[in-house]
């Protein structure tokens, strides 16, 4: 039976009235428990994981805002399962946040896993992240019209593997499959193969002092075993069917091909390909490793305060440039789109910058590539005097921006014909031979000499790029793009204060969930350096509980005036009591 307490409605008595000194529930209401039980509390996806109970019958559940809170929190704290359990228990500020009566509420370990699969099975993670920000966006009236976009490596909780103990473990964890549901199967394997992967994985393969000719034997012979059992099984419907097998379909196939009958080991294996059997979603990125890849984008206006208003899950293996599509459409949803986006050079190609225009986004961002080309032309005679001049660009041209149309070269000459393909957006501008043989700027100029001719063709998207080179040098570009780099700040606050670096679980699914819910977590501790936003939260708290102070003042100020009173009764006040009987 479905079981919820309202975070919002008043409270008669206020529980914690005697629990805190005057000191700490100062400190209480000026940190992060205040804001979570007076804002963030009651967007918590009740509705949705109440779902999964009937609305009357059975035994109660646990109270839903507070449980889902824990799973909140846990992901905001880096917290085990037990450290979580222990919270709920035993911590009375996690309780006062979490809104329940200290040393009431029961909670086990099972219990709170069996609630975090329904987090997980129903993707309630970013519903949470997107309504927790949106609040706190509006109760700090945040600036959301200049933003900073940059992406960080996630590692989750799995060995980095080598290819032959990647093949090796991927057999072993089939081969104990085999042997569990099928074990006459496993007994009919050759004894050489199974003996080879009886070990432990730590073993496995351990064996010091290995020459390279060694190593290369045994890579070899791991990937015939992993043919052979593709093989051996492919037509078993009970065992081909299992995620062990197909983890082993896999990794063949990402490492190994057969050419002639014969296996042969790949030069190297694909940036999408398995990196360990335990997490197959898991891909390798060149420069950071294997594991997984967060997107953020974070406000970098006025104010003291910023919050990350758009976070994206992706895979190692997945370019930065096409995280920018999906990015600024999950910004749209949730009417957070800004007029400006500050990202790293691996975003700023022509397309995305394109795309962002046609969403009304200006994305700046560093032009990847050299400022200019060298002329092609070696032939050419250079001095001192060319090779001091700075390299000439498209961008040196005067061109009609209304037109596209070029009406003179960097020295002022005019062109002898400029055609322009609107098919393939290509311009080529042809020169009077005289005016570019007597040209000073001709070395250092695009122009080339084909033939009898001097001309120059150029693209649409290579003058835009040439005009972003151009502007990216200028002072003003380089002081508004200054407030990118405050985004490396918030990545190693991330992984410092939240554990954002190292995960304790695997696979995507799982991964999405902890990174959104830290990401939510990130934006509760920064709202508390908000004093305009605590001033909110106290009068928040104050309207929801101030009938119960009132109360509890009340009769805490009788219990002290009891106390002044004699305990046994005078004389007189003996014989008054007794003639009112």
């Amino acid at each position: 039976m479905r079981y919820s307490v309202d975070p919002r409605q008043i409270s008669l008595f206020d529980s914690f009235a005697d629990v805190f000194s005057p000191l700490a529930r100062k400190r209480l209401e000026a940190g992060w428990p205040a804001i979570f039980r007076a804002v963030v509390l009651e967007l918590m996806p009740v509705q949705a994981l109440g779902q999964h109970y009937h609305p009357t019958l059975g035994q109660p559940t646990k109270e839903l805002y507070s449980v889902a809170g824990l799973l909140f929190l846990q992901e905001t704290f880096d917290w085990t399962n037990a450290q979580a359990v222990d919270a709920y228990l035993f911590r009375t500020d996690v309780q006062f946040a979490l809104n329940l009566e200290p040393g009431r509420d029961q909670l086990c370990d099972r219990t709170l896993e069996r609630y975090r699969k329904h987090f997980l099975d129903d993707d309630l993670a970013a519903q949470t992240m997107h309504e927790v920000t949106g609040r706190f966006v509006d109760l700090l009236e945040l600036d959301i019209t200049r933003q900073r976009l940059d992406s960080t490596h996630v590692f989750s909780n799995m060995a980095c593997f080598g290819r032959t103990r990647l093949l090796g473990v991927t057999v072993k964890r089939f081969l104990t499959q085999v042997k569990r549901h099928a074990p006459a199967a496993y007994a009919a394997l050759p004894e050489e193969l199974r003996t080879r992967y009886a070990v432990s994985v730590g073993k496995l393969f351990s064996q010091k002092k290995k020459s390279p000719e060694q190593r290369t034997k045994t890579l070899q012979q791991v990937a015939e075993d992993v043919r052979d059992l593709i093989d051996l099984f492919a037509d078993d419907a009970s065992m081909a069917g299992r995620s062990s097998y197909q983890a082993l379909v896999r990794a063949f196939a990402d490492h190994c091909e057969i050419v002639a009958d014969t296996v042969k080991l790949r030069p190297k294996a694909k940036v999408d390909s398995l990196q360990n059997p335990s997490d197959p979603d898991a891909t390798y990125d060149g420069h950071k490793g294997q594991g997984y890849k967060l997107q953020i984008s974070e406000t970098c206006g006025e104010g003291d305060v910023q919050l990350i208003v758009g976070a994206l899950t992706q895979t190692a293996a997945e370019h930065d440039a096409n995280a920018l599509k999906p990015m600024l459409e999950q910004l749209k949803e949730q009417e957070l789109l800004p007029e400006s986006m500050l990202a790293d050079t691996a975003f700023g190609s022509d397309e995305n910058v394109r795309l962002a225009e046609a969403m009304d986004v200006e994305l700046v961002s560093p032009v990847a590539g050299p400022k200019g080309e060298e002329k092609a032309d070696e032939t050419s005679p250079t001095s001192d005097v060319a090779q001091a001049l700075e390299p000439l660009s498209i961008d040196d041209f005067a061109i009609d921006e209304r037109t596209g149309k070029v009406n003179a070269c960097p020295a002022g000459k005019i062109p002898l014909q400029v055609l322009c393909d609107a098919q393939s957006q290509t311009t080529t501008i042809e020169m009077h031979p005289e005016d570019c043989k007597a040209c000073p700027f001709f070395d250092a100029c695009p122009m080339q000499k084909k033939g009898t001719k001097f001309e120059m063709s150029y693209t649409d998207k290579q003058r835009r790029l040439e005009e972003r080179r151009r502007e990216q040098q200028t002072k003003p570009f380089q002081e508004r793009y200054a407030k990118r780099s405050g985004m490396e700040s918030t990545n190693s606050g991330l992984k410092r204060r939240l554990g954002l670096g190292e995960l304790r679980v695997r696979g995507m699914k799982a991964v999405a969930h902890a990174l959104y819910l830290r990401v939510a977590g990130w934006n509760l501790l920064q709202a508390t350096r908000s004093a305009g936003l605590m001033a909110k939260i106290r009068a928040i708290l104050a309207q929801r509980g101030l009938l119960g102070r009132f109360f509890a003042r009340w009769f805490g100020w009788n219990r002290k005036s009891v106390a002044h009173w004699p305990t046994t009764p005078t004389r007189p006040q003996a014989l008054k009591l007794g003639s009112r009987c």
